[in-house]
């Protein structure tokens, strides 16, 4: 069953030059430099919350970068036709289904590669995770800030992660590497609420938590108990799609 969750749209200043807007989709930063006439643009959200997100931008020189290319982070695309869009490099098909024929990326990032980029006095890397949550998956890394911007390898210790072209082993993969490698003090999620480096470990737990239990149904059933209280969309998210998920890929390996 899905429980409703607040898709509010709202504005959350960080400091003078970085808001984060939360709803609309998925949840989005804005990073204005040089006077207000260069921004860079992380997820695009969709339908109304593309719009209302769009209004926000008065910046002449935009730069988007999508953390994957799935319809709710990238719809928006479409409405910064003079932009520059950054993202991992995925099928044409696959953006076309996805984004809903969004504008496409300028530049495809393959797994493993990080780019910089220079706004005002920020330094953004932009780091292809390769598979995980979706057929490639990229987090962006504002390093003055120690911000995280980790799209949906991170959901809200209250939500179960969406599996859509999920990869669950390369997933914790990305996960450690994350946890390890950045200095990390702000990490938004792709969606629930701003949080810290902790909720890492909290998504590791879960999928951890599953792969142990993925061949005893009694595990499960009682995994399925604790995390009840969990928003779960049908088909696509739940413990029982995680463990059948860890199941396949498991036996493909043999």
């Amino acid at each position: 069953m899905l429980k409703k969750s607040k898709r509010v749209f709202e504005t959350i200043k960080l400091d003078e030059h970085l808001k984060i807007y939360t709803g609309g989709g998925c949840n989005s930063a804005v990073l204005e430099y040089e006077n207000g006439e260069k921004a860079l643009v992380v997820d695009t959200m969709f339908f109304r919350g593309a719009k209302k997100l769009r209004a926000k931008i008065r910046a002449k020189k935009i730069i988007v970068i999508n953390t994957h290319s799935h319809i709710d982070h990238s719809h928006g695309n479409r409405l910064y036709p003079k932009a520059y869009v950054i993202s991992g490099k995925i099928p044409g098909w696959q953006w076309d289904i996805d984004s809903g024929f969004s504008r496409r990326p300028g530049r495809m990032l393959n797994p493993g590669e990080e780019i910089t980029i220079k706004a005002g006095k920020e330094k953004v890397h932009v780091i292809d995770i390769g598979r995980a949550h979706s057929i490639n998956d990229c987090v962006v890394y504002f390093e003055k800030r120690k911000l995280l911007m980790a799209g949906d390898l991170v959901w809200a210790k209250d939500m179960h992660p969406v599996l859509i072209g999920s990869n669950i082993n390369s997933w914790l993969w990305a996960l450690k590497t994350l946890r390890k490698k950045y200095e990390i003090n702000i990490l938004v999620p792709g969606h629930g609420k701003i949080t810290g480096k902790s909720s890492i470990n909290e998504v590791e737990k879960y999928f951890n938590s599953i792969v142990e239990a993925a061949g005893d149904r009694k595990k499960l059933k009682k995994l399925k108990k604790n995390f009840k209280g969990y928003i779960k969309y049908p088909v696509i998210s739940g413990v029982d799609k995680a463990a059948a998920l860890i199941r396949k890929e498991k036996k493909s390996k043999y």
